[in-house]
């Protein structure tokens, strides 16, 4: 396995932009759409983002969503409250 690589660890190659997609995504209830409508850009952009984030990782968007809020690099807002 390649260095930044780790299963379930975010890579260092990851944008603020891709995590800040994927704490939208949590925040829109699992909704691409809605997702790219937060973060103001296209759905098949916020698509390609959460690819990313995948490839990257080896981990399922929803493993990235469980990973992150445990580890508290995926800070959800309107989660923040809770």
């Amino acid at each position: 396995m390649r260095a930044g690589y780790l299963r379930g660890v975010p890579s260092r190659l990851a944008t603020p932009r891709q995590l800040d997609v994927l704490a939208a995504y949590v925040a829109a209830g699992g909704s691409v759409p809605e997702a790219a409508e937060l973060v103001g850009i296209r759905p098949s952009t916020a698509k390609r983002h959460l690819a990313d984030l995948r490839a990257r990782s080896g981990l399922t968007t929803e493993q990235l969503i469980y990973v992150g809020r445990a580890a508290g690099w995926l800070v959800v807002p309107s989660l923040e409250s809770l």
